[in-house]
């Protein structure tokens, strides 16, 4: 699937626009191509320990995953690896697992990610006891995925892995979104895996993570090109932004971690930055109903 995208004063509207023209094409036309596997997206939710404000963390949260529930593709779950959990009317949804981590909570934002690999490989140990096979997503508690992002994944030929070369980013305190490049490089929810149920291990110790493929899913999302190549995996470079990099909320590691500021916009990725407008709003279906 090929999308223009051009350089208008909207040009994020009208490239979300010519998306939407791409799924509405008679579905004969793309039947043959579709690819029903299912996806789980894995999220590890950070501590309200160290969370600046708990409630900003369970509104970002409920956000995600409507992101995802009010997909037009329902081969999909969601399974969220925390400390605490939260009271949030999605939590209750039949597609949603929640894990609960007894180990110990992360002390400072140093400790962040170690924490949050720790309850990958939680997630990892479950669906490799509950029989699961199919895409694995890492995605970020507090990010967006396109309405029609699983449905598009069912529409490529199989891959061992996709990875987000474009996507967005949000500024939600400036109102500002835009373009990046090379997405996956600045952002956790940037790369898709496939596993088959053996890949995934049978518990979380290193000695059962280092014997199985989702270790590279363990490994920094920086280099995961060079972490596939090691392990002689296959990997489809998607150019179609489906996925948002949520900032501004205040409670990013990121930002946490002292590696950004609540004053990040298009300028420090010499892009050009739009307005954000609730038409931007229907692509991602996070309100709630």
């Amino acid at each position: 699937m090929k999308v223009e995208n051009n350089h208008s004063v909207n040009h994020i509207r009208d490239y979300l626009e010519q998306l939407e023209d791409y799924f509405n094409q008679d579905e004969s036309l793309t039947k043959e191509e579709e690819n029903p596997v299912e996806i789980t997206f894995a999220i590890s939710l950070k501590s309200k320990q160290v969370s600046r404000n708990w409630n900003t963390v369970q509104e970002n949260l409920s956000k995600t995953l409507r992101s995802i529930l009010n997909n037009t593709d329902q081969h999909f779950r969601i399974i969220i690896a925390g400390h605490e959990k939260p009271q949030i009317n999605e939590l209750n949804h039949g597609s949603v697992t929640w894990l609960p981590v007894k180990f110990r909570r992360p002390r400072n934002s140093g400790e962040f990610s170690m924490d949050k690999l720790n309850k990958r490989k939680v997630i990892g140990a479950f669906l490799r006891k509950v029989g699961f096979s199919g895409y694995f997503m890492p995605l970020d508690a507090d990010d967006w995925i396109h309405y029609r992002f699983v449905e598009y994944l069912s529409k490529q030929p199989f891959s061992n892995a996709f990875i987000l070369q474009k996507g967005f980013m949000l500024n939600t305190k400036l109102k500002e979104i835009w373009e990046r490049d090379n997405f996956y490089r600045g952002c956790g929810s940037g790369i898709i895996y496939y596993f088959r149920n053996s890949d995934f291990p049978l518990s979380t110790r290193i000695r059962d993570i280092q014997r199985v493929s989702f270790k590279v899913a363990l490994r920094p999302h920086l280099k995961v090109i060079q972490n596939l190549k090691i392990i002689k995996k296959d990997y489809h470079m998607v150019t179609t932004p489906l996925a948002i990099w949520v900032l501004g909320h205040g409670d990013n590691n990121s930002i946490l971690k002292g590696k950004k500021d609540n004053s990040i916009s298009a300028k420090n990725y010499n892009a050009q930055g739009e307005k954000l407008e609730e038409w931007f709003y229907d692509y991602f279906k996070i309100k709630e109903k």
